[in-house]
């Protein structure tokens, strides 16, 4: 696939070029579950940024569509070929940024993602983590999760009886990411944990994908009705399943 071979080009650009230090790939292609529709997206981390030319570099894997900045800071590219690609470019002062992300993201396999590393300060810093994969299960995670799911749930009922309905449908889009997430931990799912939807369909069996699409709707006022109640509903179950505290589950009471 296309993919790989602009993956083998970026490996290759990036050792041909003095200013490239290291090269850190992320995201589906170093959890094997990269496919003809996946992005490619990678750090790099560079000896002197202050004059580089990141389109310009980008442009090198293959012929750029769009290339702008999107709202997470990360430089986007839209190649002619409609593959996506995101990348970083930070200085090798930076690099420490990978440390902080241990016990928030779950890593993969270091050398899958060690893409070059020519001064070895990539595979100091990912020797460094001793937590590749959090445990999502924590009661502490689980407290957070449902306090988090009562507030979200308060404010769509409020939308809801305010007659906001747009605003009810967003803000019930939140209370899905929620659920997903007490979901995946009630099922032993956590893999996708960072984005909660991805392999929905896959990582869930399909009692608990119907009532988790028991929870969507249009902008219809009666389907949005439905579907609150129905994520108070299933927010019940899971607070039922995962212990939560009596104090939380009369919240959630008072709230429908």
């Amino acid at each position: 696939m296309e993919q790989l071979q602009m993956i083998d080009t970026v490996k290759s650009i990036a050792q041909k070029d003095e200013n490239v230090s290291a090269v850190l790939m992320y995201g589906p292609f170093t959890k094997g579950e990269g496919d003809w529709y996946s992005d490619i997206e990678f750090y790099i981390f560079l000896k002197e940024k202050e004059t580089f030319p990141a389109e310009d570099w980008v442009s090198q894997i293959h012929p750029v569509a769009m290339y702008f900045t999107n709202e997470y800071g990360s430089e986007v590219a839209v190649f002619e070929n409609m593959i996506r690609g995101e990348f970083h470019f930070l200085t090798m002062d930076e690099i420490k940024i990978i440390k902080s992300w241990e016990g928030f993201v779950a890593f993969s396999d270091f050398d899958k993602m060690k893409l070059v590393d020519k001064d070895g300060l990539l595979a100091d810093t990912l020797h460094q983590i001793k937590i590749k994969s959090p445990d999502r299960a924590t009661n502490d995670n689980i407290l957070w999760l449902s306090q988090s799911l009562l507030n979200v749930l308060l404010t769509t009922n409020n939308l809801i009886k305010r007659e906001e309905f747009a605003h009810a449908y967003h803000s019930l889009v939140i209370v899905q990411k929620y659920l997903l997430w007490l979901i995946r931990i009630a099922t032993n799912q956590t893999r996708h944990w960072e984005s909660p939807t991805k392999s929905l369909e896959k990582d869930i069996d399909k009692g608990w994908y119907s009532e988790f699409k028991r929870t969507t709707s249009d902008l219809d006022l009666e389907n949005i009705k439905i579907a609150f109640q129905n994520s108070l509903e299933l927010s019940e179950k899971l607070f039922d399943k995962l212990n939560v505290e009596l104090k939380l589950k009369q919240i959630l009471k008072r709230i429908g």
